[in-house]
């Protein structure tokens, strides 16, 4: 059966002002009918840049093209523009990162919906109409027919990312592309749309190319795996083999980079990859891996150019592999110490943030107006050396919390630093606690460089250090996040992901902060970088004894950052915890749901899925019972609804905020089942 989309022998190389740059090299893949392709790499790999080539949208100039892209047995490389404005959205829709980007914000959702029939089908309006709003209803979004009529900004990241998705298969195209679908989504949120994919893929026999850094959520969706490395595959085959024995050098330092629910269980840390960006100009080695190749032998090697070659179900291009080698996977290194001590650094005491204003009319009706609070009455205390993780569903009130410690926000309550009473927005405590933001993109002045950015905080938080010296300590700044104290010259647009992610870790040193609040600084990078950023922490942590308050998304990697836990859900801690007590019951339902939802490669664990009813309600001011009452797959009755639930201690240093008994929590069924070396299971 011929194949839905083939690529043979494909090559692309820009031009650019200091010449040809190649791209993509040697590319073959096919995807079968009905079949999902995850494509996986690091950040750089080209991963993005084959699904342009294949929707025909070459962001660069076109130094050389050669090879053939089909679709059905039709090479589509040769055809004209409007042939190719025919097949975009019709044969082949794409699915971007960012939904908020794909939409138009002056177009309403029905807008993007008809737009795309019209222009594809023979439909007349009433018919166009219908499918818009059976499409809104295939994808799960509430009351479609008034979905029409709402803007992007009205509605949330995951409903904008179902709109998407509706747009994508409206035309009932052969191909989907996907591109970091669910990167910038909460754990909840991505393991819903997923799940609504699979379902929309098994009904309507779509294949699909499924591109994502996150390896995990590709184990869940895809039936192949293509690893690519400097715009070359360098191994293929059946997703559950690939993952559970990978063979390529590349892949293995991928693997060895993910965390899994297992971790703590066996004393795992996490290996950064230790790859080097590809050669991209030039003549290129046998092996394009071979300068981060921990197996390289020149004599075997680099004898002569290294292509993919079929070794049982997969293809692999390793010149060692092919010739019967099995090589040792790298050694996952032992975790990091916590360096935390009892000292308290920072406490916040009924700390509640307020947006929007009631009018006068509102408040003599007791009405909330536009009244609502992002974060309600938390309570913690952050040690010297700990790390303190927040953790929730996009709109929990996770980033409010960081903007209100980083006196970004207005407050009610109090907070103390070092035992007194502070205020956020006061000099003391900006020149103690520092924040790193998540898109360093946006964070660092693009005119500046490195060193001018680095000389800031040392002028304002450190006016004692003499200007003279201000030039070395740059370059011990750099040197401690692991970059070249030459790169003070450089700018950001100079630097990759992770380069300027560490140049904003850098940057808050800088002030010798005792508290770094770290908003989502890991959700951008792959995995890879992720662990080396984790890593990179723990040892500033170490020498410092800076604390850490650390929002992520990312459960995964919770084992591997965090001493405590919080979990938020309305503007609550619904549940804090030392990270050890996350391996097993109890747990608050939440907490259950959102553990559940986080995939992983582990080879040696199952997971159970909870599945969550609705979406996040309106953070009104006031809620009469449980703010989880609403979609608690572990509802007990009235009592939910209407009784504000007691935060109870079901053992010391673990609070959970929950009707339910201390028994009824222990009997939670485990979430993960744990395979063990002889094949019987143990459970947590």
């Amino acid at each position: 059966m011929t194949p839905v989309l083939s690529l043979r022998d494909y090559a692309l190389h820009y031009d650019t002002f200091t010449g040809p740059v190649r791209i993509l090299d040697d590319i073959s893949l096919d995807i079968a009918r009905g079949e999902v392709l995850g494509l996986v790499g690091e950040s750089g790999s080209a991963k993005s840049s084959l699904a342009n080539a294949v929707i025909r949208d070459l962001p660069g100039r076109v130094h050389d093209e050669h090879g053939a892209i089909k679709l059905t047995g039709e090479d589509i490389t040769t055809l004209p523009q409007p042939a190719l404005e025919a097949l975009r959205g019709r044969r082949i829709a794409m699915v971007f990162q960012n939904a908020a980007t794909t939409l138009d914000p002056v177009q309403t959702l029905g807008d993007h919906l008809l737009e795309t029939l019209g222009r594809h089908t023979k439909l007349d309006p009433t018919a166009r109409r219908a499918r818009a709003i059976e499409l809104l209803d295939m994808v799960g979004l509430p009351d479609p027919e008034a979905m029409l009529g709402r803007y992007p900004h009205e509605v949330s990241g995951g409903e904008k990312q179902r709109v998407v998705l509706a747009l994508a298969f409206g035309c009932e195209p052969e191909l989907i592309l996907f591109d970091e679908p669910t990167s910038a989504l909460d754990a909840t949120t991505a393991a819903t749309l997923l799940d609504l994919f699979r379902e929309l893929q098994a009904r309507t026999g779509v294949s699909a190319l499924f591109i994502s850094h996150d390896l995990g959520t590709v184990a869940e969706i895809a039936h192949r795996v293509a690893v690519i490395y400097g715009g070359r595959i360098v191994e293929e085959g059946p997703t559950e083999t690939i993952f559970a024995a990978p063979q390529h050098p590349y892949t293995q330092a991928l693997m060895a980079s993910l965390p899994r629910p297992s971790d703590g269980k066996q004393a795992r840390g996490l290996a950064t990859s230790g790859a080097r960006p590809a050669p991209r100009r030039g003549e290129m080695p046998p092996c394009l891996f071979s300068a981060s190749c921990p197996h390289h032998l020149p004599e075997v090697c680099d004898a002569q150019r290294v292509r993919p070659v079929d070794i049982g179900d997969r293809q692999i291009a390793c010149a060692r592999v092919a010739r019967g080698e099995t090589l040792p996977a790298p050694k996952a290194p032992a975790p990091l110490l916590s360096p935390r001590t009892t000292d308290v650094v920072i406490e916040a005491r009924d700390l509640s943030v307020t947006y929007g204003r009631r009018s006068l009319t509102d408040i003599l009706r007791g009405r909330d107006g536009n009244h609502v609070r992002a974060v309600r009455d938390v309570n913690f205390r952050l040690h010297r050396g700990e790390t303190l993780a927040l953790v929730g569903e996009s709109g929990c009130g996770k980033s409010s919390l960081a903007r209100a410690l980083s006196g970004l926000r207005g407050f009610t309550g109090e907070t103390r630093l070092g035992g007194r009473p502070t205020a956020p927005d006061s000099a003391a405590w900006r020149a103690r606690v520092q924040t790193i933001f998540q898109n360093p993109d946006s964070s660092l002045n693009p005119r500046h460089s490195l060193a001018t950015i680095l000389a800031r905080p040392l002028r304002l938080f450190r006016p004692d250090l003499p200007r003279a010296e201000r030039a070395a300590e740059i370059g011990r700044l750099l040197e401690r996040v692991h970059l070249p104290a030459d790169y003070a010259n450089r700018y950001p647009h100079q630097l990759s992901g992770g380069e300027k992610q560490r140049v904003a870790i850098a940057r808050a040193l800088a002030a010798q902060p005792d508290v770094i609040v770290c908003d989502e600084i890991t959700s951008g990078l792959d995995a890879a970088v992720q662990a080396a950023i984790v890593r990179l922490l723990r040892d500033i942590q170490t020498s410092t004894g800076a604390a850490l308050v650390f929002i992520t998304h990312d459960l995964g990697i919770l084992r591997h950052v965090a001493d405590r836990v919080a979990v938020m859900y309305l503007g609550e801690m619904v549940e804090t915890c030392e990270i050890a007590a996350l391996d097993a019951a109890p747990w608050h339902p939440y907490t259950e749901a959102l553990l559940s939802s986080s995939h992983s490669v582990d080879p040696g664990s199952d997971t159970r899925r909870v599945r969550l009813q609705g979406s996040l309600p309106k953070r009104t001011e006031d809620l009469p019972g449980c703010p989880f009452a609403s979609r608690c797959p572990r509802h007990i009755g009235p009592e939910c609804d209407t009784i504000r639930p007691p935060l109870r201690a079901p053992e010391p240093g673990h609070e959970i905020l929950c009707h339910l008994s201390d028994a009824a929590l222990n009997a939670v069924p485990p979430i993960w089942q744990f395979k063990t070396s002889d094949t019987t299971r143990t459970t947590a």
